[in-house]
């Protein structure tokens, strides 16, 4: 084995790492929605809860093993690259701005028994800001993974990084039309 391979192998498992890290908010933030309790929704807040280490170690791991591999084949000069490096920071920035605040907002607004889910509650985890941004993670870490293999000049790059924006918008309709069924 050479070190190329345990590195490829390494940025490999991180892109498992972090789809399994952001498929698992995607998940846990639809069944959460559809908790009738406070002890149900706990119960998939836990579940979420793995997601950011997970997805956080995965992104920290691509980060160091691509750019190795990339300073190793000159493809630091590829367009794909800048590219995926603006993708990346948009889905940090949902992640930091978005979701990890509402998140905390639901976690500080359970209360400590088992109880039916307040109106106000059951609100907050049907934020529709919260379930497109995590919609859009996901997307946007596909379409990065579609760069990877691709390896496209910059400017058809950023656009398949905004068709992977629009379709987590564009999947994430359903979940505002469920929000305004549900507050009406």
């Amino acid at each position: 084995m050479t070190v190329f391979t345990a590195v490829l192998f390494l940025h490999l498992a991180a892109a498992f790492s972090l789809f399994i890290g952001t498929g698992i908010e995607w998940i846990t933030s639809s069944l959460f929605r559809n908790a009738s309790s406070t002890e149900q929704l706990r119960a998939w807040l836990r579940v979420f809860k793995v997601s950011p280490p997970l997805s956080g170690a995965g992104i920290g791991v691509l980060l160091l093993s691509g750019g190795y591999l990339a300073s190793l084949s000159g493809a630091m000069k590829q367009g794909w690259i800048p590219a995926t490096l603006l993708g990346i920071f948009l889905a940090l920035a949902l992640g930091f701005a978005l979701i990890l605040p509402r998140m905390r907002g639901i976690r500080l607004a359970l209360p400590s028994g088992n109880e039916p889910l307040s109106t106000a509650l059951r609100a907050r985890v049907s934020d529709p800001v919260l379930l497109t941004a995590i919609r859009v993670r996901l997307l946007l870490a596909g379409g990065i993974a579609y760069l990877m293999a691709s390896k496209l000049p910059f400017i058809p790059s950023l656009v398949v990084l905004a068709i992977a924006s629009i379709l987590g918008v564009l999947i994430s309709i359903p979940t505002w039309r469920r929000r305004k069924a549900a507050a009406s």
